[in-house]
């Protein structure tokens, strides 16, 4: 497909008229991104992730599939119909590079993992899954900074199973893996299990727990829908360090607190406001970059999928398919989840989650540790009294 192509498609969804749909990050190489991650295939999530819309995305994809340079698949995958495949671009330019993964652990062996899980994600816990790419990402930025080998490991909130990710890299000492949620934990222990990790799971519920656990170095929390159940579970972990030089991962949707914000809440004033709960546990910001790509529910792929194709047999504009997806979304009985996780879908980006790394300072830990007396003193308790940690499983170490 040629250049010129792309620069038509990017004016289209560039200069539309003043009733129409207008997606200025629709650049001639933001059009050509798309198309050549669609030439590899993937899911349709995957491929639209980047600078453009989801609608602008869509309606490249919708153009390939007119043309029959592309197919999707009723389950919104899509497959190349012409040419070679090209390798799979995981990521808008600027991400870690995947292959600094590859051979930290046996990735067959995660997948047939996240294949075995048997629990969906629980919208009440806001728990939900990323995809492979991410996991991978995570681990790729643990082992540049070194923070993997030798390691005693906290993740807290575990419903992508990251934990078992972490156990399976030769070096590291002992994973803790903390959740509320006794269905992941008894998957993840019974995966522990079966692959000999050195790993413990904990069930904890942080508005009312704080783990007991010695020897932890380093931690990762699991991105929160909410910040302020993020600085909790932040709070949580870094309370469960010794002191300072503690290493923590922490990711977040940057958007949730652009939301919840109300109007003007810019990424800077956002990414202030989240720089500013670590400043008050005493945590310092080393790096901060895009980390994980959420994944969409099969059952919103699936209308994704159906709209991108009805948008092709019509030879709809970038507008049609606009108001094709929001009928779609009105009528999902989960359309408002994906808007409190996708404000403005479909005409917003699917960015990735940022991850930010902390190290932790010499009031870390008394700080969190009375920022949680405060905050779990205000929650309310079965019969008045304190909840305990309802219970741990060991499995049984893997030799090295």
């Amino acid at each position: 497909m040629s250049t010129e192509q792309h620069a038509a498609w990017s004016r289209v969804l560039r200069n539309a008229g003043p009733d129409e749909v207008r997606d200025p990050r629709a650049t001639v190489r933001a059009v050509a991104q798309v198309v050549r991650r669609a030439r590899g295939g993937g899911r349709l999530d995957d491929l639209v992730r980047g600078p453009m819309t989801v609608n602008s995305g869509l309606w490249v994809l919708s153009r390939l599939c007119r043309d029959g340079a592309a197919r999707v698949d009723p389950d919104g995958t899509v497959r190349p119909t012409t040419g070679t495949p090209t390798a799979r671009d995981d990521g808008a330019p600027g991400l870690v590079d995947l292959t600094l993964a590859d051979g930290l652990v046996d990735w067959d062996v995660l997948a047939e993992v996240l294949t075995r899980r048997t629990y969906a994600p629980d919208p009440e816990l806001h728990q939900s899954f990323d995809t492979f790419a991410s996991l991978r990402r995570r681990l790729a930025v643990m082992d540049y900074y070194d923070d993997l080998d030798g390691r005693t490991v906290l993740q807290l909130g575990d419903d992508e199973m990251f934990g078992v990710a972490i156990g399976l890299v030769d070096g590291v000492r002992h994973v803790h893996v903390a959740d509320t949620d006794e269905r992941v934990l008894r998957s993840i222990g019974d995966e522990a299990d079966r692959l000999a990790l050195a790993l413990t799971t904990h069930v904890v519920d942080v508005r009312r727990d704080r783990p007991e656990l010695p020897g932890v170095d380093t931690f990762f929390v699991s991105g929160l829908k909410d910040p302020g159940g993020l600085f909790l579970f932040v709070a949580t972990a870094v309370s469960t360090v010794s002191g300072a030089g503690a290493v923590g991962y922490v990711s977040f949707d940057l958007d949730v607190y652009r939301a919840g914000g109300g109007s003007g809440q810019g990424g800077e004033r956002a990414q202030r406001e989240v720089l500013r709960m670590f400043d008050r546990l005493d945590c310092t910001v080393t790096a901060l970059l895009p980390g994980d790509d959420g994944l969409l529910e099969d059952s919103v792929l699936a209308d994704l999928g159906e709209a991108t194709l009805g948008a092709a047999r019509h030879a709809a504009s970038p507008t049609e398919l606009g108001a094709q997806l929001r009928r779609l979304l009105a009528r999902r009985p989960a359309g408002a989840d994906l808007l409190l996780y996708q404000p403005g879908f479909p005409h917003a980006q699917l960015r990735p989650i940022s991850l930010a790394r902390v190290e932790t300072g010499p009031a870390s830990r008394r700080l969190a540790s009375r920022y949680l007396g405060f905050l779990q003193s205000a929650v309310p308790t079965a019969g008045g009294g304190r909840e305990p940690v309802s219970g741990s499983r060991e499995a049984a170490p893997r030799s090295r």
